[in-house]
């Protein structure tokens, strides 16, 4: 099973929820709180690599986890054709009256 939780504010994710994620995919952080949460929760997490996350950049990431012996730097691009994430638009079904 996979399942992928996102979030701006792994604080507010529960700690028991957090402790059992084997990846993490982390982005800019600021927040202490929000720090804290991941290198509690992280094992492979170390006080150097979490330093990175309030400077890094627009695509740049940590990626940190059980699989990996130290935390992985990525900078991630947009693709060359941007997929398009528009809300689709919901018609409801007419009803058509047979005469």
């Amino acid at each position: 099973m996979f399942l992928c939780l996102a979030t701006q504010m792994p604080r507010d994710i529960p700690i028991g929820t957090l402790s059992q994620v084997g990846t993490f995919i982390v982005h800019r952080l600021i927040n202490h709180f929000d720090k804290e949460s991941i290198a509690n929760a992280s094992s492979s997490a170390n006080k150097s690599s979490l330093d990175f996350l309030p400077v890094l950049g627009a695509g740049e990431a940590i990626l940190i986890g059980v699989d990996f012996p130290m935390p992985v730097m990525m900078k991630l691009y947009k693709p060359i054709i941007e997929p398009d994430s528009a809300t689709p638009i919901f018609k409801p079904k007419t009803q058509s009256h047979a005469h």
